[in-house]
């Protein structure tokens, strides 16, 4: 991962530890920042609201901590 959570911009696409497994399911999950992270001033933890990349766009975002994240794909702007 080449950018710290600081760094995490809407648009970028982010792989995240999707939860714990059980059994054979999948591990880690793909999806794309929506919004702006929200920072929770009593753990000092960034939430990032995130688009599975099988959900459609009416689809409510999935908060991803910080911590979960894994890579970052971040968005051209040339």
């Amino acid at each position: 991962m080449n950018k710290s959570a600081e760094q995490i911009v809407v648009g970028d696409r982010i792989t995240y530890l999707a939860g714990t497994p059980v059994g054979m399911e999948k591990l880690f999950s793909n999806g794309e920042v929506v919004a702006y992270p929200i920072s929770d001033p009593y753990t000092s933890v960034l939430w990032y609201p995130t688009r599975p990349d099988d959900a459609g766009h009416d689809t409510e975002p999935v908060w991803v901590r910080h911590d979960k994240v894994v890579d970052v794909a971040s968005v051209d702007c040339d």
